[in-house]
């Protein structure tokens, strides 16, 4: 499930670490590369799986999260679990850097960012990563209709996500417009939060031969391959 290798089952089990979702585990067989998957992350479809690797992730790097998790079965290459996706990274790891962030306030995120419809990016004018952003924030935020500061502090960040998005006159992607938003939310937590996010790996594209609408060398991840 994770690199194609064979299955090598040990003499005896052991413990090992499932590349998805973090948890520690007795193991009964790995791949010849040391993969180890656990029986949950191998057997749940995109929503159940997403959020079970985000309430048991210990990492605190969105865009390894986020390239960890993409490379499941379950999840496409284009779709509407990125909607699900950004806002759980987000609080995720916001969470495992020491912020908080509740078993609840997570499931409302994952809820929220569900009820994003796909091709949203195109028919409403708001990409659905550009929404996770605001939805993750306007939780750590408290934002409400009500609250005139923290609703447009939401509003702002989303706008900025958007027309980051926007400077690429481009087909859907859902990684490039979903790690432009991972990197945005870094920018603005180091202005609004108490903690700063974190997106450092130097995310490579793996998908540019089976994406038809890949933009090539106007794609900001493409001189990282």
């Amino acid at each position: 499930m994770v690199c194609g290798a064979p299955l090598r089952y040990l003499p005896e089990e052991a413990t090992h670490t499932c590349f998805f979702c973090g948890a520690e585990l007795p193991a009964n067989a790995v791949c010849e590369q040391g993969h180890f998957v656990c029986d949950t992350c191998h057997s749940q479809d995109a929503a159940a799986f997403i959020a079970h690797a985000l309430r048991t992730t210990r990492e605190t790097d969105m865009v390894v999260l986020f390239e960890a998790i993409r490379r499941h079965p379950s999840i496409s290459m284009h779709g509407p679990e990125h909607h699900i996706l950004v806002p759980g990274l987000i609080l995720a790891t916001y969470r495992n850097l020491g912020g908080h962030v509740t078993e609840g306030i997570l499931e409302t995120a994952l809820r929220r960012g569900g009820s994003v419809p796909g091709g949203n990016c195109a028919f409403t004018g708001a990409c659905g990563a550009a929404i996770g952003v605001g939805i993750a924030f306007g939780l750590i935020l408290g934002a409400s209709p009500l609250k005139a500061r923290e609703r447009r502090q939401v509003q702002v960040i989303c706008q900025s996500v958007i027309k980051e998005q926007a400077r690429f006159a481009a087909a859907r992607c859902c990684q490039r417009d979903s790690w432009i938003a991972l990197v945005k939310a870094v920018e603005w937590s180091r202005r609004l939060l108490s903690v700063t996010l974190k997106a450092d790996y130097p995310l490579r594209c793996r998908q540019s031969a089976k994406n038809r609408e890949c933009i090539g060398p106007a794609c900001p991840l493409w001189k990282r391959n």
